[in-house]
């Protein structure tokens, strides 16, 4: 049985993943987390209700990701619920959009990535454990639109050209994100999400950990902003980056498009479009 856990999961996407996850995959365990617990509670009994799956397929785990407390705490309940047996993948999908301030918007969508992993990695299966990192075309299109004299522009495109040990790499970034000064809060974040997915990759060379972006969903996130597609079709490439066998042989830390193609960290690529190929150590 496939342990994994889908933060976020309570509605759109994140909901999307964990039915698919069940649907598609017969040994699949889901753990649902959410920031209030009456919505991720009622979101598991109705996932279980649409799918007619087993109770003990899924379970429900509190946790808002824009908390160091919360994220603290529900590593210590996952450890007193899992009794020892590993996770084999953690998807990192909760997330805000736009109305926030970039501090607000940053501090969930790229902390609180960094906040689950360090609370979690512990626990996953090692080797062959997976992490998928939910990001967004909006990143690669904020390192397009900077400068091409920006120093941001080398750092969030190529992060292995990043000098020092993985740790250092990583203070970088974080310390980036927080002086970073723009009003495209969403934008810098799925950049600097990016940009970590690389640096994490390489300081856990035992795990499978990539990111990808959904594709352009209709969410709470695009209500009104021209999304048509279905949550579900935004589920399929996360669920193919913790689930395909192909992947384990694949080069690690690299960013998927919505048709599961490899794309480029500094410029928007299409579905359909050529994969990307570039000059980085993978």
């Amino acid at each position: 049985m496939k342990r994994i856990l889908v933060t976020g999961g309570n509605k759109g996407i994140g909901k999307a993943i964990c039915e698919r996850l069940l649907q598609e995959w017969d040994n699949t365990h889901v753990i649902l987390t959410a920031r209030n617990a009456e919505r991720g509670k009622s979101a598991v009994e109705d996932i279980i209700k649409t799918l007619n799956c087993s109770p003990e397929r899924i379970a429900f785990l509190e946790m808002d990701v824009s908390s160091d407390e919360s994220v603290k705490a529900a590593s210590a309940a996952f450890e007193k619920m899992s009794a020892g047996t590993p996770l084999d993948g953690i998807i990192n999908n909760a997330g805000i959009g736009w109305g926030y301030s970039t501090e607000e918007t940053v501090n969930t969508n790229y902390f609180g990535v960094r906040r689950v992993n360090d609370a979690f990695k512990k626990f996953l299966k090692r080797p062959g454990g997976r992490i998928v990192h939910i990001a967004s075309a909006s990143g690669p299109n904020f390192v397009a639109d900077l400068a091409k004299n920006d120093p941001l522009r080398k750092t969030l495109g190529q992060p292995w050209t990043i000098e020092g040990t993985g740790a250092e790499r990583v203070a970088l970034l974080d310390t980036l994100a927080k002086e970073t000064q723009t009003n495209n809060g969403y934008g810098v974040g799925k950049a600097f999400l990016n940009a970590y997915t690389h640096v994490f990759a390489r300081m856990n060379p035992d795990l499978v950990i990539n990111s990808c972006t959904p594709g352009y969903i209709l969410t709470d996130i695009t209500k009104g902003m021209g999304a048509s597609n279905p949550p579900s079709k935004g589920a399929v490439p996360p669920c193919w980056l913790m689930m395909d066998e192909s992947l384990a042989k694949e080069p690690t830390g690299r960013y998927y498009g919505s048709d599961c193609v490899r794309s480029p960290l500094d410029v928007y690529r299409g579905p359909g479009d050529a994969p990307c190929i570039n000059d980085e150590d993978v």
